[in-house]
């Protein structure tokens, strides 16, 4: 019988195994370095995904729709918090101001974001929203129109013809006054911009200026005194009314 060998007994199981002695736990300040190189990591990548906070800002975005024309209201929107790319943060909207009482320019949708392109924004005065109104714009006398009118102003429009003096608007806002010379029309007129919430109003306006040597009145300081409707009383009237049925006759 051929005796096994230690030598064949390696041979035939394979190499020897190498026992080595135990590596040790790593000391304190390999602990540390470690924790310091992860923690550095951490706050990388923390920067580069924004952390776990969400978008930073918020955009208004319409809850309902509105059409074209038609006004928005501070309870027609409502604040999304968002990321948006370069070409949208120009135009969108973070915050109400000028909001209430702005003019659609298109139709609306709800869930759409706002942007200043699809809106008109509210007259303001003073940073104080006016709401929705009307814009009336028509050239005055400069020495008719009271010297240091402004922004806010209220004025009264009359317009004088051969027979009587007739009140278009009275205590209108005065949205802009331009007194420059030359710039509207011939010298010495200016160009006056008043609010008004009344399209009949408007529209008689628009008449009495077209017919009628305009003056304007301000009346910033006596809103509650109120204007007869013309020059032309009521007896003036009455006797003319009898006269015509007189020539009738």
């Amino acid at each position: 019988m051929t005796a096994t060998t230690a030598e064949q007994s390696v041979n035939e199981h394979g190499p020897l195994r190498v026992i080595a002695a135990r590596r040790g736990l790593p000391n304190g300040r390999a602990l540390l370095g470690a924790f310091l190189v992860t923690a550095a990591a951490l706050g990388t990548f923390a920067l580069a995904t924004g952390g776990d906070e969400g978008p930073s800002v918020a955009y208004l975005v319409l809850q309902g729709d509105v059409p074209a024309g038609g006004a928005i209201t501070l309870g027609d929107v409502e604040f999304v918090p968002m990321e948006l790319g370069s070409s949208l943060v120009s135009t969108a909207l973070t915050t109400t101001a000028g909001l209430d009482g702005a003019t659609a320019l298109r139709d609306l949708r709800g869930g759409e974001l706002l942007s200043t392109n699809d809106l008109l924004a509210a007259p303001a005065i003073d940073g104080l929203t006016i709401g929705a109104v009307h814009e009336l714009t028509f050239g005055v006398p400069l020495d008719r129109t009271p010297p240091g009118l402004r922004q806010g102003d209220r004025v009264t429009v009359l317009g004088t013809t051969d027979t009587q003096t007739s009140v278009g608007v009275e205590d209108a806002v005065v949205l802009s006054i331009d007194t420059e010379p030359g710039q509207f029309g011939s010298s010495g007129h200016g160009v006056l911009t008043l609010a008004m919430d009344d399209a009949e109003t408007v529209l008689a306006l628009t008449h009495l200026t077209q017919t009628s040597d305009i003056t304007i009145v301000r009346s910033t300081r006596a809103i509650d005194d109120v204007y007869p409707e013309s020059t032309l009383s009521a007896a003036d009237l009455g006797s003319d009314l009898g006269r015509g049925a007189s020539d009738d006759e």
